[in-house]
């Protein structure tokens, strides 16, 4: 009998699907990585994506994605999962990112599931002004989660342009200062952003200051 030893071999179903996926990891000193794409494959124990940005191998990541029906056997569910990224490559000028499944929560979301300009985090409205500076401008923040906010702008900046922000305030000082994309744009009201960089210290004082003030709702799907 032939020992399979030193072989790849996978004993489960992979499903070819494409669907979104939010991505997230700690670099060198703890600082936040977040980025997104979309599956080429999924099982109940990994999967292959490709994403805007390469993330590095061997590092634990935590990522939100849908698994279809033909993996539930039932309706279509929304996962928040720990697994690890076992290999990174790039193909077609693609990010790729092969990434194991180790554990998962399940996450509510919209019946459309995980759309690339939506986040799935809880919202605050700050009772008090809570600005945000970027370059030559200054504006006012209409909602913010730990992962993204509305920004007040009459002349929005095109979605996919990255920008560096300084979110400023009543009680806020130093700024706590964010790497963001911006996901969606309202014309001549203002644009959604995803925070996608951040130092570990920055992430922390983020999810005191949401803490903090008063939430427009549990759970908030934009």
């Amino acid at each position: 009998m032939k020992s399979n030893s030193g072989r790849e071999k996978r004993v489960e179903k992979r499903l070819g699907v494409g669907v979104p996926i939010v991505i997230e990891w700690r670099a060198e000193g703890g600082a936040i990585r977040r980025t997104r794409g979309v599956t080429r494959d999924i099982s109940q124990r990994g999967l292959y994506c490709f994403l805007e940005t390469p993330v590095p191998s061997g590092l634990p990541v935590e990522f939100d994605v849908v698994f279809p029906t033909e993996l539930t056997a039932a309706e279509p569910l929304a996962l928040h999962c720990q697994g690890k990224a076992l290999r990174s490559d790039v193909q077609d000028r693609r990010f790729g990112l092969a990434a194991s499944i180790e554990a998962h929560q399940p996450l509510q979301t919209a019946p459309s599931g995980l759309q690339p300009e939506r986040r799935i985090r809880q919202r605050i409205r700050p009772a008090s002004a809570l600005l945000v500076e970027y370059p030559g401008l200054r504006a006012l923040i209409r909602d913010l989660s730990t992962t993204g906010a509305f920004i007040e702008d009459e002349r929005p900046l095109p979605v996919g342009r990255m920008l560096d922000l300084h979110l400023c305030g009543d009680g806020i000082e130093p700024a706590i200062e964010v790497r963001a994309v911006v996901r969606r744009v309202e014309a001549h009201i203002g644009m959604a952003v995803e925070f996608v960089a951040m130092t570990q210290d920055a992430e922390t004082r983020l999810r005191q200051l949401v803490a903090a003030r008063p939430l427009v709702a549990s759970l908030e799907h934009r």
